[in-house]
This record gives structure tokens, sequence and C-alpha cells, in this order.
């Protein structure tokens, strides 16, 4: 049986079957993250990380990650 990986998109716990989701294939999970919206990775006490629809994220990495989105024209951890 494969490993499955948990991450967040806002507040709802997803799996993966893979060690890297790209951040195309989060915006994808569940209801879906329009292309109008900036996809970010939570980093803790600093501004979120933008994410590129062609960029990994290890989702082994220690803990579990957390995605969130933004309009476009908003700055990263300023809601």
């Amino acid at each position: 049986m494969s490993k499955k990986y948990k991450f967040k998109i806002e507040n709802t716990v997803y799996e993966w079957h893979n060690q890297f989701i790209t951040g195309a294939e989060v915006r994808s999970v569940g209801a879906g993250i329009p292309e109008s919206m900036d996809l970010y990775l939570k980093l803790t006490g600093k501004v979120g990380r933008l994410i590129t629809n062609d960029e990994k994220i290890d989702l082994a990495q220690e803990g579990i990650e957390k995605f969130y989105c933004q309009e476009s024209s908003s700055t990263a951890g300023c809601n």
C-alpha cells in the first residue's frame, strides 16, 4: 500500500498519493482554485510563498503543508 501525504487548502485537509505535488495539481484538488487567484504556501512566522503551477512542493517535509489563495492583486499575508 502506498503512503498518503496530507496537506491543507484553506482549512480543508486532503490526501495525496505522491511525495511531490505541483501548484497546478493543488489548484485542481477539491472545488479547485481558479487561475485568477494566486496560490501561496503558508510559512510559519513569514509571509506566504507564491507557488507557480509548475513548482513542485515536497509533502514529506515535517508537519503538514498549508496552502491558501488570494486575489492576484493582493499582497501575501494580507487578507
